[in-house]
C-alpha cells in the first residue's frame, strides 16, 4: 500500500452494522478518535491499495472487484484506488489471507477452500445442498459477517474485515458420459474439492484434486471422468464449454465461496469519508457480482448448447436421499466444535430469508430451462 498523508495513524473503533437487506448486505464503517481516522480526508492524503487475487482479469469475480474499485475512487475523488495484482501474480491462492495481514497486500481475495486453518466458521459456505440461489448465499455470508460473532470472530482474530462476498454459482458436474443418479457417479474419478469430495465420496465417486486449468486436458486424455467444483461462469475461462459432452445439475448447489477481505488496520489508519466510500460500494457489490456472474454463464451456456452438450439432473428424490445418507452438515459442526452449530442455524435462517423475496435464478438452471 502506498500512502501520501500528512496526518498520524489513529487507532479508531471500526463498527459493522447489519441492515435490512434485499439484494445485498451493508457494510458499515464508522470511526473515532484524534489523527487521520475519523475525520475528513485531506487534499493530499491518498490510499494506494494492493490487491491480489488468484482469478484473472476477465473473471466474473475480477470483474466485480474492478466495479467496486472504480466506485470507492469515484466516491473518494480519487483518494483510494486499487493496484490489482490477476492470477497469483504476487502471491499464491494459499497465501492470499496471510499476504493481507503480513502486508504484502492491503486487499485479497480468500477462498473458502484456502482458508479452512484460519477462518474454520467462514468454511459453512462449502456446504452442500444448502442453497441453489448464488444471491442467497452471498447476502447470508454478508449477514454472518455482521451479525454473528463467532463467524466475525475468525476475521478479526486474524486482523482483516470481509469486505464482500463474490459469486460463485452453483456446482456443474461435467461429464463424458451421462449419468441419471448419483449411484451412476459411483467408480468415476472426477476432479472435485473442498467439502464437495465427501459428497463425491458418499456415492462412490473417487475425487481427484487438480486446479481448473488442468481439467481440460485431464478429460480430453481419459484421465478423469469427470468434473466439478466449478460453476457455469467459469467453463469458458477453461475451455470447458465447448468440450464437455455432458453436464449434470447434480442438486449440490454453492459449494464454496470467495470473499474480499482487507486489512484491518488499514482501514482504521483511513478518514472517516474514505471509509464511508467502502461501505457504500460494498453495498453494491452482490448486485455487481450477480450481473457478472449472468453476464459469463450465459456466454457458457450458449457455447455449451452450440457444441451440442445434453443437459440433465437428478431428482429431488435422489438429492435429498443422498444430503441425509452424506451427514455433511453434522459432521462440519461436530468437527468444528464451538459455536459452529449456531453459525450453521444463522447461514439457514439468512439463506431462507433472502429465497423468500429473491427472484434470481442461476445461470446453469436457467440455461437448461431454455
Amino acid at each position: 500500500m502506498n500512502i501520501t498523508r500528512k496526518s498520524t495513524r489513529p487507532t479508531p473503533s471500526v463498527l459493522w452494522r447489519s441492515a435490512a437487506i434485499g439484494a445485498v448486505g451493508v457494510l458499515g464503517l464508522s470511526a473515532c478518535g484524534g489523527g487521520g481516522g475519523g475525520e475528513e480526508a485531506s487534499a493530499d492524503e491518498t490510499f494506494d491499495l494492493t490487491y491480489t487475487t488468484y482469478s484473472n482479469d476477465t473473471s466474473d469475480q475480477s470483474l466485480t472487484v474492478q466495479r467496486w474499485a472504480e466506485e470507492v475512487e469515484e466516491l473518494t475523488d480519487g483518494g483510494v484506488t486499487v493496484d490489482f495484482h490477476y492470477s497469483e501474480s504476487l502471491v499464491g491462492a494459499d497465501e492470499s489471507l496471510q499476504a493481507t495481514i503480513d502486508g504484502r497486500a492491503d486487499m485479497a481475495q480468500v477462498g473458502s477452500l484456502y482458508a479452512a486453518s484460519d477462518l474454520p466458521m467462514y468454511t459453512v459456505s462449502e456446504l452442500p445442498f444448502e442453497t441453489d440461489n448464488p444471491e442467497a448465499q452471498m447476502v447470508a455470508l454478508d449477514q454472518l459477517y455482521q451479525e454473528n460473532e463467532a463467524y466475525r470472530g475468525d476475521f478479526e482474530q486474524q486482523g482483516v474485515q470481509q469486505l464482500f462476498p463474490l459469486p460463485i454459482g452453483i456446482a456443474v458436474v461435467g461429464l463424458n458420459d451421462p449419468a441419471g443418479s448419483p449411484d451412476d457417479l459411483s467408480g468415476l474419478s472426477i476432479r472435485s474439492g473442498g467439502v464437495v469430495s465427501e459428497a463425491m465420496i458418499g456415492v462412490g465417486a473417487n475425487p481427484v484434486s487438480m486446479t481448473a486449468t488442468d481439467v481440460y486436458e485431464s478429460m480430453e486424455r481419459g484421465v478423469i471422468d469427470g468434473y466439478t467444483s466449478l460453476g457455469i461462469a467459469n467453463l469458458s475461462t477453461f475451455g470447458l464449454s465447448e468440450s464437455t459432452p455432458h453436464v449434470l445439475e447434480p442438486g449440490i448447489g454453492s459449494y464454496a465461496s470467495s470473499v474480499v477481505v482487507v486489512n484491518q488496520e488499514l482501514v482504521d489508519s483511513m478518514p472517516e469519508d474514505y471509509q464511508e466510500a467502502l461501505r457504500t460500494a460494498s453495498e453494491n457489490a452482490v448486485g455487481y457480482g450477480l450481473d457478472e456472474l449472468d453476464t459469463l454463464g450465459n456466454q457458457a451456456c450458449e457455447e455449451l448448447q452450440n457444441s451440442g452438450t445434453e443437459f440433465s439432473s437428478f431428482s429431488e428424490e435422489d438429492v435429498t436421499a443422498w444430503q441425509e445418507e452424506a451427514g455433511i452438515a453434522e459432521a462440519w459442526v461436530s468437527d468444528q466444535g464451538g459455536d459452529a452449530e449456531s453459525v450453521l442455524e444463522d447461514y439457514r435462517q439468512f439463506i431462507d430469508e433472502t429465497t423468500e423475496s429473491s427472484d434470481y435464478s442461476d445461470p446453469l438452471v436457467a440455461c437448461m430451462g431454455e
